[in-house]
C-alpha cells in the first residue's frame, strides 16, 4: 500500500531534513519512525492516485524498490500536488529537500534547457519511436546534461498515456483556423508557449493545480493535455470538446536529488536504480492501452472527439523545431531524433 503523509507532517520531515542528509537512514518520517538500516526517500508527483502515468508509475517503482532492497528502501509517495507545485519541487530535488519527483521533462528545461526539445510540437512519430530515441544516444546524453547543470539524476524515461491534444470548454475545434482566439492553458514552458502560438491559439502558463478552477470559471478556454489526465482529474466535467492534434507525446521522467542517490549504500544504490528501469518499462506497457481507454470513457462522459488534420499544425511548427533546437545548442540532437527510424 502506498504511504501518504499529510502536507504538515510532511513539512516537519523538511525541517528536518534541511540540516542533515536527503536519505534517512533511522530517523522519523513524518508520524512513523523507520527501522534501523531503513532508507526513506520521498517522491513527488503532480497527479491523482490511481491510474494515471505519473502515480502507475511511483506506486510500482516504490513496490520493486521495496523488493529489491529487502525491505530496507522506503519510497514515500506524495500524489496530487502535496508538497507543492513542479516549479516548487524542481528546487527542492535540486537542494537535496525532496529526494525524487516524478513528472514531465519539460518542467525542467526551466533549469536545463536543452532538454526541452523532447517536447517540440510534431517531433515524434509514436511511442516506439520516443523509445527508440530515450534509450538511445539521445536520451543518455540529455540525462549527463541534466545531471552537470541541475545536479538531479534522471533514472528512467517512460510515457505519457497518451499524446498531448487541444481540449475545450465550448468551442469546438475541428481544424486550425478554430483555433484562432482560444485562451489556452499550458505548462509554464517556453517550448509550450510557442507550441500553442504555432497551432494558431492564445497561450495561457499556469500551474497544473489551477487548471480545473480556471476552466470552471471561464478565465481560460481550454487546455492542452492527454485524455487520460483528462479522465483521471474530471476535467471532462468542465469542458465540452477533445481535438486530437496530437502535438507533444510529453516525455516522462523519474528525476532524483544524485545528493540522495549516492549518499545510499551501494547494494541499496542499485536496487533503486534497478526498480526505476523496471518501473518504467511496466509503466510504458500501459501507456496506449490507457490512452484507448481513457478515450473511451470520455465519449461516455459525453465528450466529443475529433479526428483533426495534423498536416497544418506540423507545417507550421517544422520551422520552430530547428530554429529552437539552434538557439538552445541541441540541433545536433534534434537531428538523431529524426534520422531515429
Amino acid at each position: 500500500m502506498t504511504s501518504r503523509l499529510t502536507r504538515r507532517e510532511m513539512l516537519k520531515t523538511l525541517g528536518a531534513a534541511a540540516a542533515s542528509v536527503a536519505v534517512l537512514p533511522t530517523i522519523p518520517t513524518g508520524a512513523r519512525a523507520a527501522a534501523p538500516g531503513k532508507y526513506v526517500l520521498r517522491l513527488s508527483h503532480t497527479h491523482a492516485t490511481g491510474d494515471t502515468a505519473l502515480d502507475v508509475f511511483a506506486v510500482k517503482f516504490k513496490e520493486l524498490a521495496a523488493a529489491k532492497s529487502g525491505g530496507q528502501v522506503d519510497i514515500q509517495v506524495f500524489p496530487n500536488g502535496q508538497l507543492g507545485q513542479e516549479r516548487e519541487i524542481v528546487q527542492q530535488v535540486q537542494q537535496g529537500l525532496c529526494d525524487m519527483m516524478a513528472s514531465g521533462t519539460a518542467i525542467w528545461g526551466t533549469v536545463a534547457p536543452k532538454i526541452q526539445i523532447l517536447d517540440l510540437p510534431f517531433l515524434f512519430r509514436d511511442y516506439d519511436h520516443i523509445h527508440k530515441t530515450l534509450d538511445g544516444e539521445v536520451g543518455q546524453a540529455l540525462s549527463k546534461y541534466l545531471e552537470e547543470r541541475t545536479g538531479g539524476r534522471l533514472l528512467a524515461y517512460y510515457d505519457s498515456f497518451g499524446f498531448r491534444s487541444v481540449v475545450t470548454r465550448t468551442k469546438e475545434v475541428k481544424s486550425i483556423d478554430d483555433m484562432k482566439g482560444l485562451k489556452l492553458r499550458t505548462l509554464p514552458s517556453p517550448i509550450y508557449v510557442k507550441a500553442v502560438e504555432l497551432m494558431g491559439a492564445s497561450p495561457t502558463p499556469m500551474a497544473f493545480g489551477e487548471v480545473y478552477t480556471s476552466l470552471q470559471t471561464n478565465v481560460i478556454d481550454g487546455y492542452e493535455h492527454d485524455a487520460n489526465t483528462t479522465l483521471m482529474q474530471k476535467f471532462y466535467e468542465v469542458t465540452k470538446y477533445f481535438a486530437l492534434t496530437q502535438h507533444i507525446s510529453g516525455a516522462l521522467g523519474i528525476v532524483a536529488s544524485a545528493k540522495s542517490i549516492d549518499a545510499l549504500p551501494p547494494d541499496m544504490k542499485k536496487a533503486v536504480m534497478d526498480a526505476a528501469t523496471e518501473a518504467a518499462a511496466f509503466q510504458r506497457k500501459r501507456a496506449p492501452e490507457e490512452d484507448e481507454k481513457a478515450m473511451v470513457e470520455l465519449k461516455k462522459k459525453g465528450m466529443v472527439i475529433n479526428i483533426v488534420d495534423r498536416k497544418p499544425f506540423a507545417a507550421k511548427a517544422e520551422p520552430f523545431l530547428m530554429s529552437f533546437s539552434k538557439d538552445v545548442q541541441a540541433d545536433d540532437l534534434v537531428k538523431k531524433i529524426l534520422s531515429v527510424k
